[in-house]
């Protein structure tokens, strides 16, 4: 046996729990998008007229009862592109088991109609995972630069990983063939015993021809290895642990994968299609014929469907770009393949999404050389375009009042849109400004981050004929603009400059925020204080002094902010890299992430309208997201009798225990209860009496989940709740 003994490592145990969304997200849960590619498909399974395959980041349920119109019924967003998956049954369950990323998802398909999202486990971080297989109640993954990695999935909702082996070098693929595992693995591909799959055992050994095992499916003790580079090398695993070279068949660059039926298999041979061989003899293949596909062949799955009675075999092919998709090409008869249909993937409209503005239940998004678009968020599940005004230019932001949109468009100034019929919006006017690079709304007054100009005006107060007024900038430079109240914001992008707007149209200059460490695109102005991304965090000031603002409290994001908007207790960032994240600003000098979602890594702006937050991702669109940690359970602003004070708990956020305090004036009778944001009852922390003065109670939260938490004390028929974060 030529080459390294494979290094064995056997794991404990370890349990990891999924959601719906998992590792990638905390308290916020991502609704629908609009504007994003559907991507392209790597991966394919069928099983009857039920069609799985992975499209971008989603698995796509397809029924193929007629061949030539597949009806798509369902599908379900993971949180990265879906890279390989399989159907497999678990206690009379069917579900589908998908890698991608650096993640494995189970997904209940027992019902193809309402598939749910059972299990999100974070397998190897830092690498991504390419393939994956099953056999019985345990799923092999093929994880990249992580080796093979085994799991039991006898509890879907709860995979437990139970061995990993070192593969050498990147794994791509796996296969169960009975008792054996078989590893494709760069220039080499590994046989692996898995009698007992906690505990595997090494077997053999197979080189390559100096290409890159890509993929390999095993037929009739023969191992048939896909080469990326080199094509098709034939190997007879008749004894796993003596495996002979057979030979090789040169079948075209990019080959990828290889199913079979019969004395025939299909091989996909990226941008030459499917080709099909005999392999009645497998040590003398034959090319029996081709099938040209609409894009580049990446996977395929053979699958009989009944057509008028008649058993006819289809084989599904993942295309991926130029033209992504999934193809059904008919091989009843092997010699003479043919096409039954395309579904191709929805391309990404043109454009690119910068900053959205949320106006009665529409979201405004400039759309860069897209112009606007109007998108219906009057339901946050369902994202509609209601229309596009093709502007020219370069729209950057957006603001809305009544029946017009205001568009700052760089180089070309504002534009002013008639959006009275959403389906047709119109551009009625142009104002000329230095480059327009932000733009802000208070009552009849639209400002303008003008570049060297610093501030511009225009009057609204006639909608349709629109005023400008002129600068307000002093020298300083407008790179973005926010304004609340009474008070303008002017970034340069080192530096915030503020301005007291007492008289709308003549700002009087004040303090200044200097000395940001990376640097400020767009921030947010909410009552007393200014919510500023300055790299990756969020830093607050105490702006109710103009002259000198001052340094409240810093919470990391992750990613470079780009935008921050503020909405109630919550300030939202647009992160890049990081997706969006939720700071909880009750308390802003002590002010924490309470959620995140790690989207797409293009978060360039965000608005929001209560619990939902709309972030606009460039070439993704628009996405929308909800705060779930906005529920049922408000803070009470009900107070309690004079002389009765509930404190903040601290530490907050804490872990596990937390001290709670009251101060009473007198004796009391009073019940301090912890409840969840369901309103229910967690824990009785006291009832009864205390004293007069200063009273400290723990609580502990070893034996509850993380999360958000209420503390409510009541007394005499009156109550306060005060809110806490469990952060384990």
């Amino acid at each position: 046996m030529k080459g390294k003994m494979i290094t064995l490592m056997i794991a404990m145990a370890v349990m990891f729990f999924g959601t719906v969304y998992g590792q990638g997200s905390q308290n916020m849960t991502l609704l629908s998008n609009y504007g994003k590619g559907e991507g392209e498909s790597k991966a394919v399974f069928a099983a009857g007229s039920l069609v799985f395959y992975g499209l971008g980041n989603k698995v796509q349920i397809v029924s193929y009862t007629n061949p030539s119109t597949p009806v798509k019924i369902a599908s379900v967003v993971v949180t990265d592109v879906v890279e390989d998956l399989v159907r497999t049954s678990i206690g009379g369950t069917q579900y589908v088991v998908a890698v991608g990323g650096s993640r494995m998802w189970l997904i209940n398909v027992q019902n193809p109609t309402a598939p749910s999202l059972v299990a999100n486990v974070e397998v190897a971080p830092g690498t991504t995972v390419e393939g994956c297989a099953t056999g019985g109640t345990y799923a092999y993954l093929a994880a990249g630069g992580g080796g093979l990695k085994i799991y039991n999935i006898a509890t879907p909702a709860s995979p437990s990983l139970v061995a990993s082996l070192d593969t050498l070098e990147y794994c791509e693929s796996a296969v169960v063939s009975g008792q054996y595992l078989y590893v494709a693995a760069g220039s080499r591909s590994h046989i692996v015993d898995i009698s007992n799959p906690a505990a595997p055992v090494y077997t053999g050994f197979i080189p390559g021809y100096g290409g890159y095992h890509q993929y390999m499916n095993v037929r009739s003790g023969y191992a048939y290895i896909c080469d990326y580079d080199a094509g098709l090398q034939v190997v007879n695993v008749s004894n796993p642990a003596n495996p002979v070279n057979v030979t090789t068949v040169p079948s075209g660059y990019r080959t990828a994968r290889i199913v079979f039926d019969g004395n025939y298999g299909y091989v996909a041979v990226g941008d030459s299609g499917v080709w099909i061989y005999n392999v009645a003899n497998p040590a003398s293949p034959v090319l029996a014929a081709k099938a040209q596909t609409t894009g580049r062949a990446a996977s395929l799955y053979y699958g009989a469907i009944t057509v008028g009675g008649v058993p006819t075999g289809h084989i599904y092919v993942s295309n991926r770009n130029p033209a992504p998709g999934l193809s059904a090409i008919n091989v009843s008869n092997p010699l003479s393949p043919v096409t039954s249909s395309f579904l191709a993937a929805v391309a990404a409209p043109s454009g690119t999404a910068y900053i959205p503005y949320y106006h009665n239940d529409k979201v405004y998004v400039a759309y860069g050389s897209a112009g606007l678009r109007i998108i219906d968020v009057s339901n946050p599940n369902n994202l509609t375009l209601l229309g596009t005004a093709n502007l020219g230019g370069d729209s950057r932001a957006v603001v809305a009042s009544g029946n017009y949109a205001y568009v700052a468009a760089r180089d070309s100034g504002v534009y002013i849109v008639d959006v009275t019929n959403s389906a047709a919006p119109v551009k009625v006017k142009t104002i000329k400004t230095t480059r327009a690079r932000g733009i802000s709304i208070k009552g009849s007054i639209v400002y303008v981050a003008a570049s060297d100009s610093g501030a511009g005006m225009i009057d609204i107060s006639n909608p349709g004929n629109p005023v400008f007024v002129g600068y307000a900038g002093n020298g300083v430079y407008g790179e973005n603009i926010a304004v609340d109240g009474n008070v303008l914001g002017l970034t340069d992008y080192s530096s915030i400059t503020f301005y007291d707007l007492t008289n709308p149209t003549a700002p009087v200059i004040k303090g200044s925020i200097t000395g940001l460490t990376v640097g400020n695109e767009g921030f947010a102005i909410s009552g007393s204080h200014a919510y500023i991304p300055d790299g990756d965090s969020l830093k607050i000031y105490n702006i109710s002094n103009l002259m000198a603002p001052a340094f409240v409290s810093k919470v990391k994001t992750g990613g470079y902010g780009y935008m921050a908007s503020v909405d109630g207790n919550y300030c939202y960032v647009a992160s890049e890299g990081t997706g969006v994240r939720a700071i909880d600003i009750s308390n802003p000098a002590a002010a924490f992430e309470a959620g995140y979602y790690d989207g797409v890594p293009q978060s360039r702006g965000l608005t929001t309208n209560g619990k939902f937050i709309y972030v606009s991702e460039k070439t993704d669109g628009l996405t929308a997201y909800s705060n779930d940690l906005i529920t049922s359970v408000k803070e009470d602003p009900s107070l309690l009798p004079d002389g009765i004070v509930l404190y903040q708990n601290y530490p907050n956020p804490f872990n596990p225990s937390t001290k709670i305090s009251v101060e009473l004036k007198d004796r009391a009778d009073v019940l301090l209860e912890i409840i969840n944001p369901l309103g229910q009852e967690v824990k009785t922390l006291w009832r009864g009496e205390l004293p007069a003065g200063l009273s400290t109670i723990e609580f502990d939260g070893s034996s509850v989940p993380s999360g958000l938490y209420f503390y409510r004390l009541s007394s005499n028929g009156n109550s306060v709740t005060r809110k806490m974060m469990l952060l384990k």
